[in-house]
């Protein structure tokens, strides 16, 4: 067992080395793993998510600190508690007589008509047989859930007949519709939303494999077994016709307490959104206990400048406002309220009166808050005293741009759109309309003309030689216009690896930095899929995520190496500066 750091707020439990080799076994051990650490209650762990051959653990440092005596060493003694935890569950497991792990037996209908079945000549021609045997095939074997990820509820499944492997497209489609199932190399999955793929498509079931008002959200879970049903298109039609076309095989997930703030449970009043800007968009501080479904953790790209401009307005830390991107927002109040934001360099203004940031302002009702294009950086992060008031939904109010759920109907902000607010006070007026005190500059205006990195080494720092290492460290790279929540993707230095072996898909992370075939890197930032098979060869720290949530196409970002235990360090510190910011304003407001 390898337990390996994935940044310096989650780690990798490796269980297994392969997993062609013995899948059913590989995957049952991977399976108990993930419930004995469950089970163990270990403090400071908020999440878990098996993937394969491992269990990623995500882990609240700032807790996890609290719990041991020396939190310089706090990535030894997690590793030791686990350790601990997988042992003794493989002891007591040597000692039951033959008792295997309990799994659903799930059937999916598919319709493998030729309407559906767009690539399944392509795979025929691969398997050297006809169309009609590899819908024979492929409904005939039986599955094996290995992992949930890509987008929510995307189950991989093992267990494809050899015939039908069948490479993946080499121009993978910009939209493949729900309910699509397809081949990727040795593998068969299912597209449970409308998103781009690359996978060969052969049909199509009527069922709904996500549902984010479901708990759990995704139908599919990892370990399940699953048979597929060949049938019609008119039965496919009954099917995907019935008020619920969700598989009544239920068990309850509790939803956890991520500390979000009210989740509209009484409505105040409004603010009317005059214009929306380019990318606006109600985030809180992100969703926890859902990443085994495949759904990422999103919120606030710069989850810290969301709760210092909280704090600013008399809000909790983590009450939802909105992640604005290049500027253009204008929103019209009802009534009296306090706003703050913080993040790149944007002109705001209340009426005709300017709004640093960092700075509480007071907005009386029927004045206009307006944020102007940025001149550095390229993200702010606006905070209601009240807070945003939208339904939570899988235990956030952020909005979830590629599954389209959570915040203001799971998009982003229209012209007109009428944002209801929070009842809460918030924190009194400032007497000359902006206030006086403010936040350090680092935490309100996080954006800099020439950022660099800090990062600790990735899980596959090893497969790169000391040249492309060098690179990393020494050279700069430049945002590509290819960018989003999802990631930031870097032009420069090609980062060529020198271990071309096909990796196992296992968890990544905000702050992760892959290594696609091309060598160009991506960074990975809130709306990251949950589990990538590419190499990782570093990983942003915490506490410069909020510099990475600037970052703009044509920007140039160099990156420094730092050890996790100085990860660790700078993150404390700054939490523990936080606590007296959050007390220094207690005695402001009182």
């Amino acid at each position: 067992m390898q337990i390996i750091p994935l940044g310096d707020s989650a780690l990798i439990v490796r269980v297994r080395d392969r997993f062609d080799d013995a899948p059913e076994e590989t995957l049952d051990t991977v399976l108990r793993a993930f419930q004995q650490l469950r089970g163990a209650n270990i403090p400071g762990v908020i999440e878990l998510a098996p993937a394969y051959t491992s269990v990623a653990v995500f882990f609240d440092p700032v807790a996890v600190a609290r719990a041991t005596e020396t939190p310089d060493k706090m990535f030894e003694w997690l590793a030791t508690r686990i350790r601990g935890v997988v042992a003794a569950g493989a002891e007591r497991g040597r000692h039951r007589s033959g008792a295997s792990p309990v799994v659903r037996l799930l059937k999916i209908p598919v319709c493998y008509d030729r309407e559906f079945a767009l690539d399944i000549d392509d795979v025929a021609r691969c398997a050297k047989t006809s169309p009609s045997e590899v819908v024979r095939l492929h409904s005939a074997a039986e599955y094996r859930v290995a992992c949930i990820g890509f987008v929510p509820g995307f189950p991989f499944l093992t267990g494809l007949p050899k015939e039908l492997a069948t490479p993946r497209r080499e121009v993978p489609r910009k939209e493949i519709p729900l309910g699509s199932v397809g081949i990727g190399g040795a593998q068969t999955g299912i597209y449970p939303l409308r998103s781009p793929g690359g996978w060969n498509l052969i049909g199509r079931t009527p069922l709904r494999l996500f549902d984010s008002q479901k708990n759990p959200p995704a139908l599919l879970r990892a370990g399940d077994r699953v048979r597929f049903r060949k049938i019609t298109r008119d039965e496919f039609e009954v099917v995907i016709h019935e008020p619920s076309s969700r598989a009544q095989s239920r068990v309850p997930v509790a939803i956890p307490s991520v500390g979000h703030g009210d989740s509209s449970t009484s409505v105040g009043m409004t603010a009317t959104t005059q214009r929306a800007g380019f990318v606006t968009s109600v985030q809180d501080l992100g969703r926890t206990g859902f990443r085994e479904f495949g759904v990422s953790s999103g919120g606030a790209l710069n989850s810290f400048g969301l709760r210092v401009a909280n704090l600013l307005v008399g809000n909790h830390e983590g009450a939802a406002g909105l992640e604005i991107t290049l500027g253009g927002l204008q929103l019209r109040f009802e009534d009296e309220r306090i706003v703050a934001w913080c993040g790149g360099e944007f002109d705001v203004s209340i009426g005709s009166t300017q709004l640093p940031p960092g700075h509480a302002g007071h907005v009386q009702a029927g004045e206009r808050l307006k944020f102007g294009r940025p001149q550095i950086g390229c993200r702010a992060w606006l905070a209601v005293s009240g807070g945003i008031d939208v339904p939570a939904v899988l235990g956030s109010q952020s909005t979830d741009l590629r599954a389209q759920f959570g915040g203001f109907g799971g998009r982003t902000l229209r012209d007109g759109d009428e944002l209801h607010l929070g009842t809460r006070p918030g924190s009194s007026p400032p007497a000359t309309g902006i206030s006086t005190w403010t936040a350090p500059h680092d935490w309100v205006s996080p954006a800099m003309p020439k950022p660099i990195l800090r990062f600790v080494r990735g899980v596959d720092w090893d497969r790169f030689n000391t040249s492309t290492l060098r690179r990393l460290t020494t050279e700069a790279f430049t945002v590509s216009p290819d960018s989003d929540r999802m990631g930031v993707r870097l032009e420069g230095p090609e980062l060529k690896r020198t271990d071309e072996s096909d990796l196992i898909s296992e968890a990544v992370a905000p702050g992760t930095i892959q290594v696609p075939p091309n060598g160009k890197p991506i960074l990975l930032l809130g709306d990251c899929q949950t589990i990538g098979g590419y190499p990782k060869i570093a990983h942003v720290i915490t506490v410069d995520l909020g510099i990475a949530a600037q970052l703009r196409a044509g920007d140039h970002v160099r990156f420094s190496e730092v050890a996790l235990t100085d990860a660790h360090r700078l993150l404390l510190e700054r939490e523990r500066e936080f606590e007296r910011f959050r007390i220094g304003l207690s005695l402001q407001h009182t």
